[in-house]
């Protein structure tokens, strides 16, 4: 719980209460933690426009960025490999180009 904790405490630094709570109805309705940088570019253009505000909030800042990783590495240590599917993703940084918004 305090890995989650972090990362949800270091979000709120960066993002308004709508977008807490968007990000938040995201991951209930998919199922899944991602790894913002792991995603392809066409995974990062298929995220709503929120989603892509989020995203690229979330690469921009070093801290949260790790802190999200910790926390897809956790869910994964606990047996929780279908949320956090980009968890050992064997091509770091998929995405030719830096999501534009």
């Amino acid at each position: 719980r305090d890995g989650y904790q972090r990362y949800e405490d270091l979000l709120a630094t960066i993002l308004t209460a709508d977008q807490m709570e968007r990000y938040a109805q995201e991951i209930q309705q998919s199922g899944a933690i991602r790894i913002f940088e792991e995603m392809s570019a066409a995974e990062l253009a298929s995220l709503s426009p929120e989603m892509q505000a989020i995203a690229k909030a979330v690469m921009d800042h070093e801290t949260i960025s790790m802190e999200n990783r910790r926390v897809v590495a956790l869910l994964h240590q606990r047996g929780q490999e279908t949320v956090a599917p980009d968890f050992g993703s064997a091509q770091p940084n998929r995405h030719a180009d830096p999501l534009r918004i």
